[in-house]
């Protein structure tokens, strides 16, 4: 014989049902889509890939949180236009590895940096291979896998300071997907790995607006008291010797001799985030990462001076937020990567090339 009590819970427990059911409709009636996860959407786990995760071919979306930004994924899988694989004749192709501000984030594809620079060298073709969310680890082994198929001539690898966390506040957060046991060799100090929060909800509950929500809940929670919101946005002055330096430099050091395998030259493009600018956070850490160039023997540009020097004659602020820059960032880091390419003899430069420079880069290009 059921008691009063059980009546009571069954009645509560309907109750709640019902508001659920309520809200799900109000949800799907009144709340336009969160716009967050149409970003999401872009990615898709590849567990039989080194890279662990990609953008989808084809996916598109448009992101309006706060700019009205399209996205668009082609064929082979990259925020780009089609390209052939293999090389025109007489073209410089250069490739440019990276995370969310190669793939440019909040701008738009011809905005990005990689179309910037391409449209200041006459005759090359610039290939943006950036994913949001990747560290030099997904970087090296998507080059090995895939870049290297595309023939280039000269191979970019951009840094950012959060390249130097733990990865899972970046992989989890674009793929929103379990992806699987990441390897210990993805982690830049693997003894300081952040807890991962639970398996999210099941594909059934990312269809429920209100099952999503609350997952959504849940992972923030989780963060909040792992300590992740201050270790993502906690600026990095330095990068003293130990583990993290090692794991820069042997991944660098890695792609470095991928490319010079395929006749390539390699340089890292070390950028700056939005403290830097002001002056307030000194470059040393770009200076360290140049210093592991040094070391290694590949050219690094430190594009830190650049925005500073931009950045008081600027109409706008260079930056969207911590990490990304807007347009006219791109455009002032575009411009800075062209012509430290050319003092190089890396790229053609603009008439009036020194001699010498311009024999540099015709060897390299014949010798290939």
């Amino acid at each position: 014989m059921r008691g009063p009590g059980a009546g009571t819970l069954g009645l509560a427990v309907a109750g709640v049902a019902l508001g659920a059911a309520l809200v799900e409709l109000g949800l799907r009636l009144f709340a336009p889509p969160d716009p967050a996860p149409g970003l999401r959407r872009l990615h898709e786990a590849r567990p039989d890939r080194p890279w662990l995760y990609g953008l989808r071919p084809g996916a598109r979306s448009r992101h309006s949180r706060s700019i009205p930004v399209e996205y668009a994924v082609n064929a082979d899988g990259f925020r780009d236009l089609p390209r052939a694989p293999v090389k025109p004749a007489g073209t410089l192709r250069v490739l440019v590895l990276g995370d969310s501000v190669t793939f440019g984030f909040g701008v738009e594809r011809a905005e990005a940096f990689p179309a910037q620079l391409e449209a200041r060298l006459a005759g090359a073709e610039v290939l943006n291979l950036g994913v949001g969310g990747y560290n030099p680890y997904t970087e090296a082994a998507l080059l090995a896998d895939r870049g290297l198929a595309y023939q280039p001539d000269l191979v970019l690898v951009q840094f950012s300071v959060n390249d130097l966390n733990d990865p899972t506040l970046h992989f989890d957060a674009h793929t929103q997907q379990r992806l699987g046991e990441i390897p210990a060799a993805a982690f830049p100090d693997p003894g300081h790995r952040l807890p991962r929060p639970p398996p999210p909800a099941s594909e059934l509950c990312r269809r429920i607006r209100v099952c999503g929500l609350l997952d959504d809940a849940r992972v923030w929670l989780f963060r909040r008291r792992a300590g992740v919101r201050e270790a993502s946005f906690a600026p990095r002055l330095e990068l003293p010797p130990g583990p993290e330096r090692r794991w820069l430099a042997g991944l660098y050091g890695e792609m470095d001799r991928a490319a010079a395998g395929a006749g390539a030259a390699f340089a890292v493009l070390a950028f700056p985030h939005r403290p830097q600018i002001a002056g307030d956070v000194s470059d040393r850490l770009q200076r360290d990462v140049a210093g592991i160039g040094e070391d290694g023997g590949w050219p690094t540009l430190n594009l830190v001076p650049a925005f500073r020097a931009a950045a008081p004659a600027a109409p706008e602020p260079l930056f969207l937020d911590l990490w990304h820059p807007n347009a006219a960032g791109h455009r002032v880091a575009a411009e800075a990567i062209r012509r430290e390419l050319a003092a190089r003899g890396l790229v053609p430069g603009p008439a009036g090339l020194p001699l010498r420079q311009a024999q540099r880069l015709q060897q390299r290009l014949a010798a290939r």
